[in-house]
């Protein structure tokens, strides 16, 4: 029987047993070895953990459900779009344009169409697509720079009956100028310049609207903005030197769209076939919400 030590106090009997020095060796040696082992495990451990050199930006990996490993890459700035040897040329790009003081009624009122043209829709959700409509070649807020006192203005003319089309300059709410242009087919893009020169730094409304063999009582037009501002010295002094194929990127890369797209325009005249001047062509109404026009002839230049 194993000796028993009591200790009585005031309190309370606390009973403990006092092992032999056989039996504390035969409990406790095994303790031993395992502390033991897990000291040398952990040493082990941390001098590898030190070994190992600092990792820096080391980038994330992520495991599909199939096991393959996919290299997370984080989303930054999309590469800038070369401008030349093969790049893309003629991307418009409006830098700080100044909000219009003229409203637009939505842009047009009516259909544009002759009476005979018109079909009903199957559908009241119908809409018609950019090629049906009658349209001024404008970016999307249907607004546009110019330097120009006397900017050419450009109209997309859908399929129609009708025999021409009339421009109307207007300055504050008031029609200061007309131009007629008689059509000879459609769909195509026709232009006009007004012989009344634009003020510097406001806006003018332009209207388009079609003329039928049939009077039509509905007043059926799309309209745009043109405002006027001044060239800085900086850009005067880079349009001097610039090849007339490099200012359409000068005019595109500034805002100024109707010098960007009437500069295009002569050069495609000049070079009906030239496959850079189409691909610029398309990239310049692409970057403007009118790459489904691209493809229709321009007449009357």
């Amino acid at each position: 029987m194993k000796p028993i030590l009591v200790f009585i106090s005031a309190k309370k009997t606390t009973t403990k047993n006092i092992m032999s020095p056989k039996s504390f060796y035969y409990y406790f040696s095994p303790l031993a070895i395992a502390m033991f082992s897990q000291s040398l495990i952990f040493s082990i451990s941390l001098s590898d953990i030190q070994a190992q050199p600092e990792q820096k930006n080391k980038t994330p990996i992520q495991t599909s459900g199939s096991g393959t490993q996919r290299v997370f890459q984080p989303v930054g700035d999309p590469e800038p779009s070369p401008t030349r040897g093969g790049g893309t040329r003629g991307l418009f790009q409006p830098v700080g344009d100044p909000e219009p003081t003229t409203t637009l009624g939505g842009g047009r009122r009516g259909d544009g169409k002759c009476p005979k043209d018109r079909v009903q829709p199957t559908n009241g959700l119908s809409k018609e697509s950019l090629e049906q409509q009658l349209s001024p070649l404008l970016p999307i807020k249907k607004f546009g720079l110019t330097y120009s006192a006397n900017p050419r203005l450009y109209a997309y003319i859908p399929k129609t009956s009708a025999i021409a089309v009339v421009f109307t300059l207007e300055s504050k709410g008031e029609g200061i100028e007309q131009k007629r242009v008689d059509l000879t087919n459609s769909p195509s893009i026709v232009s006009v310049k007004f012989d009344t020169p634009l003020a510097i730094g406001q806006d003018y409304k332009w209207l388009v609207s079609v003329v039928c063999e049939i009077p039509d009582p509905e007043d059926n037009f799309s309209e745009g903005i043109v405002h006027r501002i001044k060239p800085s010295p900086d850009v005067i002094g880079k349009l001097a030197k610039a090849k007339e194929s490099d200012r359409i990127d000068l005019y595109a890369k500034s805002g100024i769209w109707y010098e960007a797209l009437d500069s295009l325009v002569k050069l495609r005249f000049a070079s009906p076939n030239d496959p850079e001047l189409r691909s610029i062509w398309q990239n310049l109404l692409k970057s403007s919400g009118l790459e489904s026009l691209a493809n229709s002839p321009i007449k009357n230049y």
